[in-house]
């Protein structure tokens, strides 16, 4: 059977079975329904051609980590709205709920995300490349490396930990109203260089700590650093339920230990990735809407009332639409836009405020200060939809879709080039899990990544470890299969 023909057996039924859904809607539920069914085609279709291309399941590529976080942010919202009774109710976010979107306002609005994801997977699918990563073919690394990565680690933990105790600045506080409010209240009086400071050290603190993962799970085929990571793993989720602050350190930092360990030590399953993905997205939400609550009962007595349980509440994918969706809105009534939204993609990688001769102020905070919630700590994102929306719109999210998988796919060429090399497997899977901030914050996040993350990690490993940390392999033995 050709690559044809097997493609052809999973999609045409997967279509088949869409047009026969929506044949049996009403004219309110497919508007809501067919972006939906149009964007998880799309994910299947490149997830099937990978998938054939490769002759291995399309999980270490970064470029299907961008599309399946699309389609989430994409979907989530409609799921919202299909289940509060096709419109946001009582636990929705509060800027849907005064819009009143009608079915058709909402679907046309997301076929915006249709065009934005068609795009990427046309482009991205066309200069990906294909070829094959070898399982465990990584370099492993030397002494001076490793104690080097442990170091740094170490150091920039104890900056933050002494950060706290002299100043009050937190970047990990709980969400608890009277902790959050005097945590605000500290950064807003804080020096602008410390905080300037403290958030790039903050970035790459987290590529040190993906580095310190990447030792103990190359190691986990044996039983003690098994059980070493499992402990890790333990205290990292027990910390973030307890503190009931952001979840998303604790997320990433889930994704990639799975990431490693299908690529340094066994190749994960399809049922294993379907069953955990689910379990990851369930969680994510529970306790998203668990932190705002001071104990289960209420907690449980609100969403008791709800039409779907927690599925009816507000969660990050339903802010992103209630932004973009206010966003043009904005537009419409005639907002005079100032000029720097249009340079939202390098702003964070301009020099620093005090050096320019103008303010520098993300699109995200300009917004904030729109609604009148700037400097209040609470933080709504952006999006690539906003973004595209003050632009050319339409015009705008095609070419954003067809850059992003342009460079991503000259991305996953590159790393199948050099995929024996330690830098180059880390700066891979970093970009895996953090490729999904293209979609949440703006296309040129990874230029900032690169800028503020990945260069100064190896730059400091050039420094205290030597040249060869570039040369892809460190040391002569790679890790066993």
């Amino acid at each position: 059977m050709n690559t044809l023909s097997r493609m052809s057996y999973i999609m045409v039924p997967i279509i088949f079975l869409s047009a026969f859904a929506l044949s049996y809607m009403t004219i309110d539920q497919r508007y809501i329904a067919a972006p939906a069914f149009l964007c998880i085609i799309l994910v299947i279709w490149l997830w099937m051609r990978l998938w054939e291309q490769d002759q291995e399941i399309p999980f270490f590529d970064v470029g299907m980590f961008c599309a399946l976080a699309t389609l989430l942010y994409t979907i989530y919202p409609l799921v919202n709205y299909w289940v509060d009774g096709l419109n946001f109710g009582y636990f929705s976010d509060p800027r849907l709920q005064k819009y009143n979107i009608s079915p058709s306002e909402l679907g046309i609005f997301h076929l915006r995300h249709v065009l934005y994801l068609f795009s990427f997977v046309v482009f991205y699918s066309s200069f990906r490349g294909k070829g094959n990563i070898e399982l465990g073919n990584v370099s492993e690394l030397s002494r001076s490396t490793q104690k080097t990565i442990i170091f740094i680690f170490v150091l920039l933990t104890g900056y933050f930990i002494v950060l706290k105790i002299a100043t009050g600045i937190n970047y990990n506080t709980s969400y608890e109203s009277e902790e959050f409010a005097k945590n605000v209240a500290i950064f807003a009086n804080a020096p602008l260089i410390l905080l300037q400071i403290s958030g790039k050290l903050g970035g790459l603190q987290f590529f040190f700590k993906l580095a310190l993962l990447f030792i103990i799970v190359s190691r986990c085929t044996q039983t003690k650093w098994r059980f070493i990571l499992l402990i890790w793993i333990f205290i990292e989720i027990l910390n973030t339920f307890l503190l009931g602050g952001a979840r998303t350190g604790l997320i990433l930092f889930l994704m990639a230990t799975a990431i490693l360990y299908h690529r340094l030590i066994s190749n994960l399953s399809m049922k294993f990735l379907i069953l955990s993905g689910s379990f990851l997205l369930i969680s994510f939400i529970f306790f998203g809407l668990y932190r705002q609550y001071n104990s289960f009962y209420l907690f449980r007595l609100d969403f008791s009332q709800a039409n779907a349980g927690i599925f009816s509440g507000n969660n990050e994918f339903q802010s992103l639409l209630g932004t973009a969706y206010d966003v043009l809105k904005i537009k419409e009534r005639g907002v005079a836009l100032p000029w720097y939204l249009y340079i939202n993609d390098f702003t964070a990688i301009l020099p620093p405020q005090q050096l320019l001769p103008f303010e520098k102020i993300r699109a995200s905070d300009w917004y904030l200060q729109q609604i009148g919630l700037n400097g209040t700590g609470v933080g709504l994102m952006w999006g690539v939809i906003s973004q595209s929306i003050i632009g050319m719109d339409w015009i705008e999210l095609a070419f954003r879709g067809a850059l992003l998988g342009y460079i991503l796919g000259r991305i996953h060429r590159w790393y199948l080039r050099h995929q024996t090399g330690f830098i180059e497997t880390l700066i891979y899977v970093y970009l895996c899990i953090k490729v999904y901030y293209t979609f949440r914050d703006i296309t040129g996040s990874l230029l900032t990544n690169l800028v503020w993350e990945i260069i100064p990690f190896c730059l400091l490993l050039r420094l205290l470890v030597g040249p060869n940390v570039f040369k892809g392999l460190l040391y002569d033995k790679t890790l066993a299969n």
